[in-house]
C-alpha cells in the first residue's frame, strides 16, 4: 500500500499503537471465512468531499442492470452488468440517465432533492422518493417503469427520505423525516410520518406520531422535549418491512428509537428507546481519544445506538432486526445538542452505577482520567441527554434485535474498530474527506452506515458499509445470537484523501441465482468518490433448486399407521441447500416428523407440506386418516353337544364322517372368503381384529370347531372290541356245529 508523504513519519506510532492494540485482552485479529474482490466499478465522473455524490443503489434482476442516485446530477444512471466477468476489474459504462427533475416538475410542484430508489419485478416498477423545493411541502413518490417512463406519481409526507416497496408490490413506504431545515424558531419544524401508497386501490395514507400512549417514557426528545413534543421531534430515517408487509420498522436516528407501524391499518404501534451501550463492559471498547495512538478501551461512556439504516430477516422462525449504528448530532440554528467532553466534563456527575463493566471505583478512576487527560477534550459528546454519564453518538457497530420486544440480542462490540485497527493502522479511524490519522475516534469512529442481509451458500450473511474510512463488513449471523466476522473489504486507495472507493452510502446485495456471474455480488454506491464498486464473493456457483416432489401426493392411513414419505429435489446436482422443512396442517389429524414420516392420529383430512429452507419450492400430501376396520367374525355357540335332564340324556358325539368334513369344508369356504377380504384391506394397510371368545377352547385360531379326537378314539376302539366279540362267538358256534 503506498501511503502520503505526511503517513512516512507514523510509523513508529502505528507501531506504538500496534502494541496497545495487542495488548487490549478482547483483540484477535480476525481472519476472513470468505474471500471477496471486486470486478467491476462504475464511475459518474463526479467527486465531492461533502458528499450526495453516488448514493442509493438498486439491482434489477429482471434485465440485469443496477439503477444508482447521482446526486450531483440529480438523475438516475443505469448501468448495464449482463455482460459481467470475474477475470479482472471492469470499468462500467451508463447505458442512460434518467431525469428525474423533468418528470416531476410542475406549477404544483417544484423539485427539490432525490433521495431513495426501490424496484420490484412483481410489478416491474421503479420507485423513486423525490422531496420538494420548500423543505416543509410535502414530498413526491414517483412510479416509473425500468425505462424510467413515469407511471404513476403520489404525494408523500415531508422530506420523504427512504422508499421502499413490499415483495408483493402491493404497498409502497417512504419514511417521511420532516428535518426542521432553518431552525426551531425562525422557521418550521414538520411533523415527521411514514407515507403507505396501497399501489393496488391507489389510496394513500400519511401515518403520524401523534398518539403518545405508544411511545416510550425513555425516547428521546430533543431539546428537553417532551413525550408531547414527539408528534414533531420524531424524524423517521429508515424503513424495513416483515415478510407479509403487515408491519413496517421505521428507524427514528435522532431519537435512539425504532417505530412499528401496521401498515394495513396505518397505525403507530410502538416506538420504542434502543438504550445506550455500555462502554465499560468487556468486548465494548472503543477509541474515543485524540493522542495519535490507536487505544481501544473500556471507558465510563453511554452510546446512544441512533441507527440510521435497518434490515429484517427471519431465522428460526423467529423475526430480527438489523440496525447500522451510525449516531447523528442535531445542528440547526438555534439549538445544537453536541459538545466538546471539555466544555462540558465539570457538569457531569457521574452515576456509576450505570456502567456494568466497572465498580463504582473504578468508574470513578476512568472518569477523573478522562477528565485530567487533554487526550478526551475533542470527544464529541450529546448535551441535551443528562448530566448523570458521559453520552456519545452512535454505537461503532451493528447490532440485532427481537423485533417484537426490541430485545437486543447482538452487538458486535469493538469489532469494527479491532479489525480496523488490524488491517489498517497507518490509516485508523480516517475520516472520508481528508487522511488525518485518527481524526473520528474522538467523532463517531468508523460510522456504521448501511445494512444488508442476504444468503451465500447454505448461511445468512449481515453487510454493513463504514463511511468513513470506508470498505464493508461481512459477518455470518446464521446464529443472531452468535454471529462471526467473514470478511472485511476496503477498495479505497489511501495514497490521497479521496481516491479509490470513498464513504459508502448505500449497499445492495445479489443473491447467487440473480447474478450474472453466478456468484453473489454486493454493490457499493460510495457518495464521495462517486464510484460504485462491483464485489464478487469467491464461492462455488450454486445450482438452484427447481423443483420438490413427493413420493405420495394423495393416500389414506388408518389410525395409529405410519407412512414414510420421501422428497426427491431437481436438478440431482444441485448444490443448493438440500434442508427441508415438514410441517402439517392439522397436527391432531396426522403429524409429521422431521424426516417426513407421517403418523395418523384421528380421521380426517390433513395436508402434509415439505418445503425447501428459503421456501421458494415445496410439495404437499394430502393424508386422509380413516377409522380402524374390526372384523367380527361370528363364533359356533354349538359345540356338538346337546345336554338334556338328568333323567334323559343323550350325548350326539360329531365323528369325523363325511358329512361333518362336507360342513367343515363349507365353514372354512366361507373363512377363505372372509380372508380375502382381509388380505385386500391390509394392502391398504388396514388392520383387522379377530374376535374369539376366550372359552371356546376347542376352536381353530379362526374359530372353527376343532375334531373331538379323544372322543373319536374311544368310540373306534369301542365299536372294535365289539366286532371282535362277535366274531369269536360265531368262530365258536360253526365249529361246534361242525363236530
Amino acid at each position: 500500500m503506498k501511503l502520503p508523504k505526511k503517513l512516512k513519519g507514523i510509523s513508529a506510532l502505528s507501531l506504538t499503537g500496534l502494541m496497545l492494540f495487542s495488548a487490549y485482552p478482547s483483540i484477535t485479529l480476525a481472519e476472513s471465512s470468505l474471500d471477496v474482490k471486486k470486478i467491476a466499478s462504475y464511475s459518474t465522473g463526479i467527486t465531492d468531499e461533502d458528499g450526495g455524490v453516488a448514493e442509493i443503489v438498486k439491482y434489477n434482476k429482471d434485465n440485469e442492470k443496477f439503477y444508482v442516485i447521482n446526486g450531483k446530477a440529480q438523475t438516475i444512471d443505469v448501468v448495464d452488468l449482463s455482460g459481467l466477468y470475474s477475470t479482472e476489474v471492469q470499468n462500467l459504462q451508463k447505458e442512460k440517465s434518467i431525469n428525474i427533475a423533468d418528470v416531476v416538475n410542475s406549477d404544483s410542484f417544484q423539485y427539490g432533492d432525490l433521495t431513495s430508489i426501490d424496484i420490484n419485478t412483481d410489478k416491474k416498477i421503479i420507485a423513486a422518493a423525490v422531496q420538494e423545493a420548500d423543505y416543509t411541502k410535502n414530498g413526491r413518490i414517483v412510479v416509473m417503469n425500468y425505462d424510467g417512463e413515469v407511471q404513476e406519481t403520489f404525494e408523500a409526507g415531508v422530506q420523504p427520505d427512504m422508499v421502499k416497496i413490499s415483495a408483493d408490490g402491493k404497498y409502497i413506504l417512504t419514511a417521511d423525516e420532516a428535518e426542521p431545515r432553518q431552525g426551531l424558531e425562525n422557521g418550521v419544524d414538520p411533523e415527521g410520518s411514514v407515507t403507505i401508497v396501497n399501489f393496488d386501490t391507489k389510496v394513500v395514507n400519511k401515518v403520524k406520531f401523534d398518539d403518545t400512549s405508544v411511545i416510550d417514557e425513555d425516547v428521546h426528545i430533543r431539546n428537553g422535549g417532551t413525550i408531547a413534543d414527539a408528534v414533531r421531534d420524531l424524524e423517521p430515517e429508515y424503513l424495513a418491512l416483515n415478510k407479509d408487509a403487515s408491519k413496517a420498522y421505521v428507524t427514528l436516528q435522532e431519537n435512539n428509537a425504532v417505530a412499528a407501524v401496521d401498515v394495513t391499518t396505518g397505525k403507530v404501534l410502538s416506538v420504542k428507546s434502543l438504550g445506550y451501550k455500555d462502554h465499560s463492559l468487556k468486548g465494548n471498547g472503543l477509541d474515543a481519544a485524540r493522542n495519535d495512538k490507536i487505544e481501544i478501551k473500556q471507558l465510563p461512556i453511554l452510546g446512544a445506538y441512533m441507527p440510521d439504516s435497518i434490515a429484517q430477516t427471519e431465522i428460526g422462525g423467529v423475526e430480527y432486526l438489523l440496525t447500522a449504528n451510525e449516531g447523528d448530532a442535531t445542528e440547526w440554528e438555534e439549538f445544537v445538542n453536541i459538545n466538546d467532553f471539555k466544555k462540558v466534563k465539570d457538569s457531569i456527575n457521574l452515576d456509576t452505577s450505570l456502567f456494568k463493566g466497572f465498580t463504582n471505583e473504578e468508574a470513578e478512576a476512568a472518569f477523573q482520567e478522562m477528565k485530567d487527560s487533554g487526550d478526551y477534550d475533542k470527544l464529541e459528546v450529546l448535551t441535551d441527554r443528562g448530566t448523570d454519564a458521559i453520552y456519545t453518538l452512535g454505537g461503532r457497530s451493528f447490532s440485532i434485535w427481537k423485533a417484537d420486544t426490541m430485545e437486543l440480542v447482538y452487538d458486535s462490540g469493538s469489532d469494527f474498530e479491532d479489525i480496523t485497527a488490524a488491517q489498517y493502522p497507518d490509516v485508523f479511524n480516517w475520516s472520508n474527506d481528508d487522511d488525518v490519522f485518527e481524526k473520528r475516534s474522538a467523532k463517531k469512529g468508523p460510522e456504521p452506515e448501511d445494512v444488508k442481509v442476504g444468503q451465500i451458500g447454505n448461511d445468512l450473511y449481515a453487510f454493513i458499509g463504514l463511511e468513513r474510512i470506508g470498505g464493508y463488513m461481512t459477518y455470518n449471523i446464521s446464529n443472531p445470537s452468535s454471529p462471526t466476522f467473514a470478511n472485511y473489504l476496503n477498495t479505497r486507495d489511501f495514497s490521497s484523501a479521496v481516491s479509490g472507493d470513498v464513504a459508502p452510502e448505500g449497499l445492495e446485495f445479489i443473491q447467487a441465482e440473480d447474478s450474472p456471474t453466478g456468484r453473489p455480488l454486493v454493490l457499493v454506491g460510495n457518495e464521495v468518490s462517486g464510484t460504485v464498486s462491483v464485489n464478487e464473493y469467491q464461492t462455488e456457483q450454486v445450482i438452484p433448486i427447481e423443483e420438490i416432489a413427493l413420493t405420495e401426493t394423495e393416500t389414506a392411513l388408518e389410525v395409529g399407521k405410519t407412512l414414510a414419505l420421501t422428497a426427491s429435489v431437481k436438478p440431482a446436482n444441485t448444490t443448493d441447500s438440500k434442508e427441508l422443512t415438514w410441517t402439517s396442517s392439522d397436527a391432531s389429524i396426522a403429524t409429521v416428523n422431521e424426516t417426513g414420516l407421517v403418523t395418523a392420529i384421528a380421521p380426517g383430512t390433513a395436508t402434509i407440506t415439505v418445503e425447501t429452507a428459503d421456501k421458494k419450492h415445496q410439495a404437499t400430501s394430502i393424508i386422509t386418516v380413516t377409522a380402524p376396520v374390526i372384523a367380527d367374525d361370528e363364533t359356533d355357540t354349538d359345540q356338538g353337544t346337546d345336554t338334556g335332564t338328568d333323567e334323559d340324556t343323550e350325548t350326539d358325539t360329531n365323528l369325523p364322517d363325511e358329512d361333518t368334513s362336507s360342513q367343515d369344508d363349507q365353514d372354512n369356504s366361507g373363512n377363505e372368503n372372509s380372508n380375502d377380504n382381509n388380505s385386500n384391506e391390509s394392502d391398504d394397510n388396514v388392520e383387522v381384529v379377530e374376535t374369539v371368545s376366550a372359552n371356546d377352547d376347542n376352536n381353530d385360531g379362526n374359530g372353527n370347531t376343532l375334531p373331538d379326537t379323544a372322543t373319536s378314539n374311544y368310540s373306534f376302539l369301542l365299536y372294535g372290541g365289539i366286532i371282535l366279540a362277535g366274531g369269536g362267538i360265531l368262530y365258536f358256534i360253526a365249529k361246534r356245529r361242525l363236530a
